[in-house]
């Protein structure tokens, strides 16, 4: 599967988990400062409108209290908060429309990527610190309206993207190149791991495995495959479906967003940019997403985008 694609933003330093914010805006993080990019900072959360490639906002920046911070992943909540996965302060931080923070929960190594369920459930990866030599990576939820959270998978060589349904949870492991599924029953059950699918080697690449993922309304799953150059997509049984190609070795994460919701944005980590890419498939519908409603809770957050300053 191939197609033409366009950048829509440069210079964003180690980008990663975008995330559909309202207006059509894609938000993502810069995880690291870069001396190539001297006008984006490691920590700094910023939003660029498809309609106008290279105009890049940036809202705020998670560092703060003495620590640096290293956001990796973004999710609006049910609450019409923004919600980040931060290695830096090992913590899933929440932001208001108003760009205040505060802590939401706190993990053991620290996060790095998440997914709210229909009920408000918020699922994360907790990989920091883990690898094939030290496998200490978990996977938690933190159940709505409870304030200490579950953990769900242990032993893991960094745990990475995460994406939950009603029928099934599913994450990957960079480390083995391995994505994982549980299965979801009635009264809120959840089935031991399943392994649902590997992802081929590259050859001479020190740094591989998958990364983001997302799925599009046809239940197939989109990976962002780190060293690879390109995005794999799995069919919902685990068969693997033609990958999309990308301009550039190291795609970290992908959402969709566009009018008609089939355009995918990927970030690339060795390029530090933003594309767009359009697929044959809609994205599937992401929970508590800003663009998908519009409610009047959200105009606050597209004052504060609109009113940012540009990198």
């Amino acid at each position: 599967m191939s197609s033409a694609s366009a950048v829509i933003a440069e210079g964003v330093s180690a980008p990663e988990g975008p995330t559909l914010g309202p207006g059509g805006w894609i938000l993502n993080v810069c995880s690291f400062s870069r001396d190539s990019n001297p006008k984006v900072f490691g920590g700094d959360i910023v939003a660029t409108h498809p309609d106008r490639p290279g105009d890049t906002r940036r809202l705020f920046n998670t560092s703060g209290g003495g620590v640096e911070g290293i956001p990796a992943a973004l999710a609006f909540g049910p609450d019409g908060c923004l919600y980040i996965t931060d290695e830096g302060h090992r913590a899933i931080l929440r932001a208001t429309d108003q760009g205040a923070l505060s802590v939401h929960v706190r993990s053991p190594n620290g996060p790095n990527d998440l997914s709210f369920d229909r009920e408000g459930n918020l699922w994360f990866t907790d990989p920091w610190g883990s690898d094939l030599d030290n496998a200490i990576g978990g996977v938690y939820v933190l159940y709505a309206g409870t304030a200490i959270p579950e953990q769900v998978a242990s032993g893991l060589a960094f745990p990475n993207g995460i994406v939950a349904t009603p029928e099934e949870l599913v994450y990957a492991e960079t480390r083995t190149s391995r994505l994982w599924r549980h299965r979801r029953f009635a009264e809120g059950q959840l089935g031991g791991a399943e392994l649902f699918a590997e992802l081929p080697p590259q050859t001479g690449v020190e740094v591989q495995g998958p990364d983001g993922i997302a799925r599009d309304g046809r239940g197939n799953l989109y990976v962002a495959h780190y060293g690879s150059g390109c995005v794999r997509v799995f069919a919902p049984d685990g068969t693997q479906l033609d990958p999309i190609a990308v301009p550039g070795r190291d795609p970290t994460n992908l959402c969709f967003g566009g009018p008609e919701m089939n355009m995918l944005f990927v970030t690339l980590d060795d390029t530090d940019q933003l594309i767009a890419q359009r697929v044959p498939c809609q994205g599937a519908t992401i929970q508590f997403c800003p663009s998908a409603s519009e409610p009047p809770s959200y105009e606050h957050w597209l004052h504060l985008i609109e009113n940012s300053p540009a990198v």
